[in-house]
């Protein structure tokens, strides 16, 4: 949940791991060092993360940048749903 100025707490829309996922992969993609990248979902004690799971870009030091800039945004907006 999202902390409000006044105290109270925004629910965070929950999205599957398929569906979080597709979107990182879509921002990833959009960027050459990434274009071969794959991602899983796990839950943590943030709610949520991502790891890389392409060969190429698991060793590319601009992807890994890039999943964490995206999934820090995500991470914002959306929660795990439980499955």
């Amino acid at each position: 949940m999202i902390p409000r100025e006044n105290g109270s707490h925004v629910r965070q829309a929950p999205k599957n791991a398929a569906e979080l996922e597709s979107m990182i992969v879509a921002e990833l993609r959009e960027h050459p060092e990434c274009e071969s990248a794959a991602v899983t979902i796990a839950p943590s004690g943030a709610g949520w993360d991502a790891s890389l799971a392409g060969t190429e870009a698991t060793i590319d030091v601009e992807c890994q940048e890039r999943l964490a800039t995206i999934t820090n945004k995500l991470r914002q907006k959306f929660d795990l749903a439980d499955e």
